[in-house]
């Protein structure tokens, strides 16, 4: 698939989640992204990033860099 294809497709993604409060629509295009892409459309997207990103939407990198850095794992209890 062409950069350009993913592209286009990011935004029309970050179109449809804009309207929503920051935080739901950051959420909501990562989700997208993790469900609805397959790995390598996935991979070539973060080549894409990791070489520029020209052309996506700030708020699409911005999804993306917390998107890639892997899933949070949650607060470990204290030791008692």
């Amino acid at each position: 698939m062409q950069a350009s294809d993913l592209v286009r497709m990011a935004n029309q993604i970050t179109d449809y989640f804009a309207v929503y409060p920051k935080p739901e629509a950051l959420d909501g295009i990562s989700k997208h992204i993790h469900a609805s892409w397959e790995p390598r459309m996935r991979n070539a997207l973060k080549a894409h990033i990791d070489a520029g990103g020209e052309g996506l939407s700030p708020l699409f990198l911005e999804a993306m860099a917390d998107y890639f850095k892997g899933p949070k794992s949650p607060a470990k209890a204290a030791a008692r």
